[in-house]
């Protein structure tokens, strides 16, 4: 015979476990903490374990030993790896450096050419 359990968040936050005795086991901190619960109360039983999460509703069935792990470990737990860059190394300095090579060929005493071609000055352009 296979166990019933329910899980969900109550409303203070935190979590209960219905279906191993006739009251809810209540008040555990995290969604980890109340699996360990279940599994450890039940001695890892064959079991049909409801999850209430956000709003979402998940079914998973477990058999003798529980071996599907449902959230990770909160011991286990690791930073998430850092994202890669989108661009090569140097992309972004390219496009600065001929900037700045424009400013100093441009004989414009140090203004853009399309500055010097409309005839303004930097305290013109200034607010």
């Amino acid at each position: 015979m296979s166990l019933h359990l329910k899980i969900s968040r109550d409303a203070w936050g935190t979590w209960s476990v219905h279906g191993l005795s006739p009251m809810p086991a209540a008040h555990f901190p995290s969604l980890s903490a109340s699996i360990d619960y279940a599994r450890k109360s039940c001695n890892a039983a064959q079991a049909t374990v409801e999850l209430f999460v956000d709003g979402m509703y998940i079914v998973v069935h477990q058999e003798r030993g529980w071996p599907r792990q449902l959230v990770a470990s909160e011991n286990n737990r690791t930073c998430p790896a850092p994202p890669e860059p989108d661009v090569a190394p140097g992309a972004m300095v390219r496009p600065v450096l001929n900037w700045l090579r424009g400013l100093r060929h441009s004989g414009a005493g140090g203004r853009p050419a399309a500055a010097r071609e409309r005839g303004t000055t930097r305290s013109a352009t200034a607010h």
